[in-house]
């Protein structure tokens, strides 16, 4: 049974779902996991989990940065794999997503990578630069080995494309609520509830909103608007310098909206 059922239920009983993102390796591989821990120990309802990467075109200069600190400090995704084996011990019930970059998966060979995200303990795969014109270099090898794979919808997301993620996605539908890179934003589309509404209206997968969601406050429109949930990740990286204790009452805050 797909642990994505844990946040399908948690919805259908009308809760909300929290699923903050841990960059793998930041500031070194103990402190990320660490974080992850902090994040279940205090009520995280799923966590994404990145691997670090040079060039992350759909993250912001926070993430950047990390990841090049990361990078520095010697992370491999031998050692990130290995982590995330930790952190899937800590709990055999929340779901565990990895966001990485194609040519990971690629430098990696397609099968060998499913083959680790399913012996370390992961859930779903999300690969933004991968378009769903591309899912079937990856799909059968994904299916072989358990792993959903998780899309993007954006605002400019068509009918025919939420049509074309509907044959692959699996897990969630991670909703992008504004064009550009992640990162905290002060405003978003007016037409949220919209969107919301069209991808339901395509796809029968929850929307977990994300891009530029760093508040409580935010997160409460979100939600509001239709999203069945939220992802954290800029705000987490952002945080990892203050300590355990900051992250652990945000994590709190964020799971009570």
């Amino acid at each position: 049974m797909s642990r994505y059922n844990f946040i399908k239920d948690k919805i259908k009983n009308g809760g909300h779902v929290y699923m903050p993102y841990v960059l793998l390796g930041y500031p070194d591989i103990d402190t990320s996991f660490s974080v992850a821990r902090t994040l279940i120990d205090n009520g995280a309802h799923g966590l994404e989990l990145g691997f670090p990467f040079r060039d992350p075109v759909a993250d912001g200069p926070v993430i950047e940065k990390a990841s090049n600190i990361a990078l520095d400090t010697g992370f491999t995704v031998d050692a990130g794999f290995e982590v995330i084996s930790k952190i899937r011990s800590l709990s055999l019930e929340i779901p565990l997503t990895l966001m990485l970059y194609y040519n990971m998966v690629l430098a990696r060979g397609v099968n060998k990578f499913f083959a680790d995200c399913k012996s370390s303990g992961l859930d779903g795969v999300l690969i933004p630069d991968m378009p769903p014109e591309r899912a079937d270099t990856v799909v059968e090898a994904a299916k072989e080995n358990g792993i959903e794979l998780i899309f993007i919808a954006a605002p400019t997301s068509t009918t025919d494309r939420l049509d074309l993620i509907a044959q692959y996605a699996g897990g969630f539908i991670y909703v992008v609520t504004r064009m550009g890179i992640t990162g905290s934003v002060e405003s978003y589309s007016d037409k949220l509830s919209d969107l919301f509404a069209l991808i339901r209206s395509h796809i029968d997968l929850p929307v977990i909103a994300g891009f530029g969601i760093s508040t409580p406050e935010q997160a409460r429109k979100m939600i509001q608007s239709g999203a069945d949930g939220v992802i954290t990740g800029s705000k987490i990286v952002e945080m990892t310098p203050q300590g355990l204790d900051v992250i652990a009452h945000h994590t709190r805050e964020m799971v009570s909206i």
